[in-house]
């Protein structure tokens, strides 16, 4: 008859069972750390990828202004005009992406220069996603966080239907932060401190639009006090055709 032996639970085979458990343990822990650093790294870059830099134009807003402006520093030839333009306009989105960086580059070259009116009339008069949005981009610019502000909007404007009313002060906040802003602002965008700005802004910007006709809409470009083509509507020009005017 054969005796089967029961190993003790202390005994030194059982220990080295556990020690590679352990280890098993360890190295999968490690390697999560890992990829959860590399994760947060590589948004990181990616975040700071997306960066705009606005150096070479003076950007310039005081609360109580209802417009933002945008010119290369002594710029004194530049055609100028009004740019009309609302966070939730699917219209604004498209032209954004098709006429920005021509934009910014005439700005830059001093050949244009831009007042750039933000209006939140598409929350109809709720505090919606075009005010809470515009509220962030403004809390920046009052901070001076001017980069991270257009960083902001250009995310907002290619990004338009993934964070259309599914993003609030934490979350613009959060990504106020990567973009670099100060903790200042990101305290503001969560206070939601620039709200009834945006909201004045707006108005002012309205009214301006029923005084010229009646009719308010976005995306609207206006020099002198008249569209800038006869039937109102942009083309994907129209930076250009501004600057040779």
């Amino acid at each position: 008859m054969t005796t089967r032996k029961v190993q003790n639970p202390n005994s030194k085979g059982s220990s080295a069972f556990i020690w590679a458990v352990l280890a098993v343990v360890a190295i999968a822990a490690l390697v999560i750390g890992l990829i959860v650093y590399n994760g947060r790294n590589d948004q990181k870059a990616a975040m700071e990828a997306e960066l705009i830099s606005m150096d070479g134009i003076e950007v310039t807003w005081s609360e109580g202004d209802d417009v933002i402006r945008l010119a290369a520093p002594n710029a004194k030839d530049a055609n100028e005009a009004a740019l009309f333009e609302d966070f939730s306009c699917s219209y604004c989105a498209q032209y954004y992406e098709a006429t920005e960086e021509d934009m910014l580059d005439r700005i830059k070259a001093g050949e244009i220069a831009i007042d750039l009116r933000p209006m939140v009339f598409l929350d109809r008069g709720n505090v919606g996603h075009s005010t809470k949005t515009l509220a962030a981009v403004l809390a920046l610019l009052a901070n001076g966080d001017t980069d991270a502000a257009f960083t902001l909007r250009d995310y907002l404007m290619r990004n338009q239907q993934q964070v259309y009313n599914n993003v609030d002060e934490t979350k613009l906040a959060e990504l106020a932060k990567g973009y670099g802003a100060s903790n200042a602002a990101q305290q503001d965008i969560r206070d939601a401190k620039y709200l009834n700005a945006a909201m004045e802004m707006s108005a002012d910007n309205s009214k301006l639009q029923q005084d010229l006709g009646g009719e308010v809409w976005t995306p609207r470009v206006v020099v002198d006090g008249k569209d800038l083509y006869d039937d109102g509507n942009l083309t994907e020009n129209w930076p250009a055709d501004l600057a040779a005017r």
